[in-house]
């Protein structure tokens, strides 16, 4: 087998080996004298991350558990976890359904190789009824293609500096969504770009706005293409037509996320799950209203139980305060731009 890719200086084919030949399943117990090791629960696996969080208080009374060391995989065995893995950091103790997988050559190699599309269909293959479970002698007896340990090296050292420049990049888009979030409610909050009060109106949302609920189409009516539909936060499918040629406001109107506010950009349909705010543009600039909207707290108006849900007759009488459009044009242009800056970045 040859890669498509490969480095410089490396043609040899890559051999089919045993996953037991090139890693080990890590069972000794932790001790009393691993008191003072962090404790990583099953529980606080976050899926497909690769990110556990460590407890050294709460479990420090469990003296049962996996006793790892850095650059072991920890590995999520239940079904519902199969995806869940985690390079370790630091030493500690794994109290839970975990694999605490040890490599024998290169541990970033392994640890790649494991979030791989086939190493998935093999642990898939589980046991038991109740809680199914990977099968570890089917896995550790698969056969696996691998380079020798000089190019294993270099891909898992090439993959880790990738995995690390894509986090750094999440957290840098998280932190300029946290930056526009602020301005944003900055912007609402001061009044910044008008004169106080001098120059704000108060209104009940039913005199600026008209709000409906639209036609709902079943899952059977659509397609796999066409025009996209948008159901109470989300696109669910196509469907052949449209019924909002233009973009849209809406606001969730059952569900889960009710409350929640969306712009939609037309041609589209949607559905009666949303509430569709159409405003009066005299008054207002679509854009300015959306982000305002979003700083207010809806939720706080949802009735309903098991099923949450936000009537026409509860949101047509909340307050909202506009400023002059001239304005609002340019509190929404300021907020586009920023917006667009840090998703181009």
């Amino acid at each position: 087998m040859y890669p498509k890719v490969r480095f410089r200086g490396f043609d040899e084919p890559w051999k089919n080996k045993k996953f037991l030949t090139f890693s080990s399943k890590i069972t000794k117990n932790s001790t009393s004298d691993d008191i003072d090791f962090p404790r990583i629960e099953f529980e606080n696996i976050v899926s497909g991350e690769g990110k556990l969080a460590q407890n050294r208080s709460k479990l420090n009374h469990i003296k049962s558990g996996i006793k790892f060391d850095k650059g072991d995989i920890l590995f999520g065995k239940l079904r519902p976890y199969l995806k869940n893995w985690w390079l370790a950091e630091f030493p500690g103790v794994a109290v839970g359904d975990f694999w605490v997988i040890r490599a024998k050559d290169n541990r970033y190699f392994l640890y790649y190789l494991i979030q791989a599309p086939l190493f998935e269909k093999v642990s898939n293959y589980t046991t038991g009824t109740k809680m199914p479970r990977s099968d570890w002698n089917y896995v550790s007896n698969t056969f696996f293609k691998l380079p020798k340990i000089d190019e294993q090296e270099k891909i898992g050292r090439i993959l880790d500096k990738v995995d690390s420049l894509l986090s750094l990049q999440q957290r840098k888009l998280e932190l300029e969504k946290q930056i526009f979030y602020a301005l944003k409610t900055h912007i609402f909050a001061k009044d910044l770009f008008f004169n106080g009060q001098k120059d704000m109106i108060k209104y009940k949302l039913k005199d600026v706005s008209n709000m409906y609920q639209p036609e709902t189409i079943t899952a059977t009516q659509m397609s796999t293409n066409g025009y996209k539909v948008f159901g109470a936060n989300g696109y669910i499918g196509h469907y052949y037509n449209f019924n909002h040629k233009d973009d849209a406001i809406t606001i969730c109107a059952r569900g889960a996320s009710t409350g929640a506010v969306n712009f939609v950009p037309g041609p589209v349909w949607i559905t009666g799950n949303s509430m569709v705010v159409d405003i009066d543009s005299k008054l207002i600039n679509q854009l300015y209203f959306y982000y305002y909207l979003t700083t207010l707290n809806l939720k706080k108006y949802i009735t309903g139980g098991a099923q949450p849900q936000l009537t026409k007759e509860i949101l047509n009488g909340i307050n909202v305060n506009l400023i002059p459009i001239n304005i609002q044009i340019k509190v929404a242009n300021i907020l586009v731009l920023k917006l667009s800056n840090f998703l181009c970045k």
